[in-house]
């Protein structure tokens, strides 16, 4: 079969504008696809570094220690709770300005605790740094107007629980969970001894 050697394409003005208009179709359709790709890229890149920071940050509760009450007091149990505190390996910063600890005890309905500066009365809700045992940056003086922890501090949180001490008393089931801004959640439960000593003194919880 031969072909025909005197055939041309046809290039009139009108493929021209056809052309043209199946461009600006393309254009048109694939700027909203470019558009919403990087809209889902820039969310899903926000998406892992929350996800990230969420599961690296966190706290580790090295200890739990309480003062008892004299055995002869009417309001029998513990007057005071000292909980050491640290950031665990990897851990964003922790501010525990926005950290709440949840106290369950003896049954009772949980305490919701929020720090304050000047204030450790479980009573009314607070708790405060008694003492910083450790600051990798900085010093006690700045963590006390700016509270936070990073991975290296060890602070100890305290909690009056005198004018609740029953809610402490012998042989009750006790939780503590540290609900963070950012991170997850640490909880940890402990029993209270069978009995107290007959004077006021520091135990060891968790």
């Amino acid at each position: 079969m031969r072909l025909k050697q005197d055939c041309s394409a046809d290039t009139g003005i009108s493929t021209l504008i056809l052309f043209i208009a199946i461009v600006l179709m393309a254009v048109l359709v694939v700027t909203p696809l470019l558009n919403t790709s990087g809209v889902f890229t820039r969310k899903a890149v926000h998406t892992g570094e929350e996800t990230r920071e969420h599961i690296s940050t966190g706290v580790a509760v090295v200890s739990v220690s309480g003062q008892t009450t004299d055995n002869s007091t009417k309001d029998h149990g513990i007057t005071r709770l000292n909980i050491i505190i640290e950031p665990i390996v990897g851990s964003e910063i922790i501010d525990l300005d926005a950290t709440i600890i949840s106290v369950r005890a003896a049954g009772s309905p949980p305490a919701i605790l929020r720090y304050n500066q000047t204030s450790d009365s479980y009573e009314d809700g607070f708790f405060n740094a008694s003492r910083w045992l450790h600051i990798s940056e900085g010093t006690e003086a700045d963590r006390m107007n700016d509270p936070y922890i990073k991975y290296g501090d060890m602070v100890e949180l305290g909690i009056n629980t005198t004018a609740s001490a029953t809610d402490f008393s012998p042989n009750v089931d006790v939780a503590i969970e540290f609900l963070l801004e950012n991170g997850f959640n640490m909880k940890v439960g402990f029993r209270t001894p069978l009995m107290y000593p007959v004077s006021d003194e520091y135990l060891e919880l968790y």
